[in-house]
């Protein structure tokens, strides 16, 4: 009779390792397709980054070439537009229109590249949005 006790005991304590096992195994999955997301979100901001240095480079040779402008000129000016939130911090001004999101309906501020309710892009009309 403590035979059966015995079996039905170890293979409870079976049980409970493979449930683990099994529970481990789910959780490592989770972490790898959440890993691939974080792994595209870089990659999307690095593609971003670029385009808004490619966009910005070409005004800059636009705008020095058809105006005469120095660096110093843009120097200032950047200065200037860097004040604007009445800080110098190197950022822009992140105060800008909020826009209605086309998938929730909520409103999101204007500068967001994505609803942060729902995911959905935020339309973008600016060559400094990105594509």
């Amino acid at each position: 009779m403590i035979d059966i006790f015995w079996d039905l005991f170890q293979q409870g304590q079976i049980n409970n390792l493979h449930d683990g096992r099994l529970a481990n195994i789910e959780k490592d999955r989770n972490q790898d397709a959440k890993a691939g997301r974080i792994e595209d979100r870089l990659r999307e901001l690095e593609q971003r980054h670029e385009q808004l240095k490619l966009v910005t480079l070409a005004l800059w040779s636009m705008l020095r070439d058809q105006s005469g402008f120095k660096e110093s000129d843009l120097r200032r000016y950047v200065a200037q537009i860097d004040l604007l939130d009445g800080k110098r911090d190197g950022r822009a001004s992140t105060k800008s229109e909020a826009v209605r999101c086309s998938g929730c309906k909520r409103t999101v501020v204007g500068t967001a590249m994505v609803c942060v309710y729902c995911g959905t892009p935020v339309p973008r009309d600016s060559p400094f949005a990105g594509s």
